[in-house]
């Protein structure tokens, strides 16, 4: 899975849970912080990513999600249950699935079959 398509999950995901938004993601792997600003509710996904101008957006429909970053090819479906999420990267067919504590965020890349770890920024 690409670098933007596990950020927009981590994003998106832990604004979800945690019922807010955050203004950063810091991508421990790529050991990066980016920018955000807009807005995810429990209808809508409209966010900038400001490092390079990109969009996330999508629809939020109870606990399952559907989403794409503008700059890359397929559409994420996600589904939540309490903490944890899981859901498919149409771009590359393969499913990932993780978690959100708090402010951190792990997710599985059944692509790559492995962790990758992220914090939320206020």
């Amino acid at each position: 899975m690409k670098t933007n398509t596990k950020i927009c999950i981590a994003y998106v995901a832990g604004c979800l849970i945690n019922k807010r938004s955050y203004s950063s993601l810091t991508d421990h792997g790529e050991n990066k912080t980016i920018k955000m600003s807009g807005r995810i509710d429990f209808n809508n996904i409209d966010v900038r990513m400001e490092d390079d101008g990109s969009k996330i957006v999508g629809a939020v429909r109870g606990n399952e999600i559907s989403f794409f970053h503008s700059s890359e090819k397929g559409a994420i479906k996600m589904k939540i249950d309490g903490l944890n999420f899981k859901g498919n990267d149409s771009e590359t067919g393969k499913d990932f699935m993780g978690s959100v504590n708090g402010k951190a965020v792990k997710i599985y890349d059944y692509g790559d079959y492995q962790n990758f770890f992220f914090a939320l920024g206020e």
